[in-house]
């Protein structure tokens, strides 16, 4: 009850400030700047309801903020709510995001007057001063009820560590912004800086887009620097929750992503410039361009991979890290197969059907680009390889867990997929084109380099079949395989009257054929020749039920005082609870207990592989992103093909 009449309250608190406060920011606009504007009086209707509003609205927040600051006061769950967090930070994203776009258009409003151009960003029925005001007013209101928020934020976080986590995300979120806003910024300006140093004529349309980047620089570069400085200063004050965050490595990793990939596709258009002048084509485009481009991204890319370096030196990898580490590997090792395959696929097409047609320009143009997918995609797939080949290759537990990730998996067998569709497809071909000319069907004109093409198509594609194959068994081979026990002195106590002890007992057998089971405390039917205490004495396991019954109490002490290993199960008795454990089934526990004596036998620890609903989605994000990705890149390509 408490959590839906939360839900309630903070909902309605939302719905109602925002409505509130988009009403005064209306009514101040009309009033201070539309109002009597050239002898035209107040537009009633439009006031009518900005006041209804405000008179509405008002009290209906006040009542519910009131009742959610004093249920706050009274108890500390509800002032760490993370219902309370959600309700808070989002106002606060709610009014930063309107009082940065002001503030864009304000600004550049600012730089068009500044440089005397044609202002394009305000009503123009409108004097640059009440343009200016008409941002002004919703920034000012924004502001204040923005650091009410915010105050009330950071209170709540100190001591709410799921508030952390909203935090991180408010943080990372808006550092991500302006990031954004900075690099599209730096490289407009950039490339705008670099035309003027070619001599290229400015016009008015030149001048407009510079006070837009300015305005852009002057948003995001703050933007940047404030959230960054926050997310870098929990760092370096070793706060833990910082220090292990998958989503601080999930950012730093999709920055370094996106910069690399972005520096390489525009470097790779460069190179396939110079190979187009080479071969007698035409210029295209303007080299200043990616230029611009490569500098500013190479330069993010720099400082984030340091960054990252460092947050590696100072935390040790915990396993959502490490997953979040992984898809970046083999995403970007993908992108770089993809692109130097299709590349290579290319030239070959490219190459075959010269020898039946003459070498024109769309082949030279294709042969152009290509080469360049095949240069680029190169570097860009065995960076990352050669990165998880040494991590799947280190010996111990560390590299088992490389080798066994679900990523390498879908990785591996993915590019095993295409390959085993492509040697298909191909099949398919040589065989139609073959069985057509038995037939008496009339031969195309390119039909030697058509069936080439499928050859050299289908060579290709059974080498990486191959390689990838190769690599899997690979893995297979390097997996530590634990030897298995001679023998092993297992001692069950039964739990529930022979109703757990009795099936554990089958289930124990067939899985630890080696083992001597023997129970303890089972009903009259099962004997023993050694005394209960003799056994747990002697046992090197002893797997046990807990709490344990009143007829079982008496084994307690001979249990505590045996060397072996003890392996307890939780119970639902009776006046008795276990904190973050769920009630399981008999079939459940049975399977639980005989994976984590199988465990136990090899001279491991109990482990059980969780995978967070987090994890799971981003997995599936990456391998989604991997698809769209490499389906853009192809089709890319393609394109030159037909």
């Amino acid at each position: 009850m408490a959590g839906i009449r939360r839900w309630y309250i903070y909902l309605v608190s939302f719905i109602s400030l925002q409505a509130l406060t988009w009403a005064i920011i209306s009514l101040l606009q009309n009033l201070l700047v539309y109002g009597r504007r050239d002898g035209v009086a107040f537009e009633t209707d439009s006031l009518s309801w900005q006041i209804a509003i405000i008179l509405v609205t008002l009290p209906v927040f006040l009542v519910h903020w009131l009742w959610a600051q004093r249920l706050a006061q009274k108890d500390s769950e509800e002032q760490t709510s993370w219902v309370r967090g959600l309700y808070l930070y989002g106002v606060i994203v709610s009014f930063l995001i309107p009082i940065l776009f002001n503030g864009f258009e304000l600004l550049q409003l600012l730089f068009q007057l500044l440089i005397k151009t044609e202002p394009r960003s305000y009503d123009l029925r409108l004097t640059p001063a009440g343009a200016a005001l008409t941002q002004i007013l919703p920034i000012i209101v924004l502001a204040v009820l923005w650091f009410y928020h915010y105050r009330l934020a950071g209170t709540a976080t100190q001591s709410a560590s799921p508030l952390k986590t909203t935090r991180r995300w408010y943080v990372f979120g808006f550092s991500a912004a302006g990031l954004t806003m900075t690099a599209v910024g730096t490289v407009t300006l950039l490339r705008w800086v670099l035309l003027q140093l070619g001599g290229e004529t400015v016009i008015g349309n030149a001048f407009w887009r510079l006070s837009s980047e300015l305005a852009r620089l002057s948003i995001g570069i703050p933007l940047w620097l404030i959230f960054w400085h926050q997310a870098q200063q929990r760092f370096t004050q070793a706060d833990e929750g910082e220090l292990y965050s998958t989503l601080r490595k999930f950012y730093l990793y999709v920055i370094i992503f996106v910069t690399a990939l972005t520096a390489v596709g525009a470097a790779t258009g460069i190179f396939a410039g110079i190979l187009r002048s080479i071969l007698g084509l035409p210029a295209q485009g303007d080299i200043r361009d990616p230029i611009a481009i490569i500098v500013v991204m190479a330069t993010l890319w720099f400082y984030h991979a340091r960054v990252l370096q460092q947050d590696i030196q100072a935390s040790h990898e915990q396993p959502k890290q490490a997953t979040i580490r992984r898809l970046y590997w083999y995403l970007i090792a993908a992108i770089g197969l993809a692109a130097f395959l299709v590349g290579f696929g290319g030239d070959i097409s490219v190459l075959i059907r010269s020898f039946s047609t003459a070498f024109i320009n769309e082949l030279r143009e294709q042969l152009a680009w290509f080469t360049a997918a095949l240069v680029a995609g190169l570097p860009v797939w065995l960076w990352p390889w050669r990165q998880a080949q040494a991590a799947a290759a280190t010996p111990g537990e560390a590299g088992a867990h490389e080798r066994e990730a679900i990523v390498r998996k879908i990785y591996l067998y993915f590019y095993i997929f295409v390959a085993t569709m492509t040697v298909l497809a191909s099949a398919v071909y040589l065989v139609y084109s073959l069985v057509s000319l038995i037939l008496g069907a009339n031969a195309s004109l390119n039909l030697g380099a058509e069936l080439a093409q499928a050859i050299a198509y289908a060579i290709i594609a059974v080498a990486v079949w191959l390689y990838h194959g190769a690599t899997l068994r690979s893995d297979t081979r390097l997996e530590d395989v634990p030897a298995l026990p001679e023998s092993l002195r297992v001692a069950v106590l039964d739990g529930q009257d022979g109703r757990l002890g009795q099936p554990l007992l089958t289930a124990l057998q067939q899985a630890l054929p080696f083992a001597t089971l023997q129970g303890v405390g089972f009903p009259g039917e099962i004997a023993n020749e050694q005394t209960p205490e003799v056994i747990l004495a002697e046992a090197e396991l002893i797997i046990s039920p807990w709490p344990l019954t009143q007829s079982e109490e008496m084994y307690a002490t001979a249990v505590s005082h045996s060397p072996a290993r003890k392996l307890l199960i939780p119970l639902r008795r009776e006046g008795w609870e276990w904190v973050g454990v769920e009630a399981w089934n008999l079939d459940d526990i049975i399977s639980e207990t005989v994976e984590a004596s199988r465990q136990i036998a090899v001279g491991g620890s109990v482990t059980k592989s969780r995978r967070s609903i987090g994890t799971v989605f981003s997995i599936i994000g990456g391998v989604v992103g991997l698809f769209i990705i490499i389906s853009i890149l192809l089709s890319f390509f393609f394109e030159y093909l037909f």
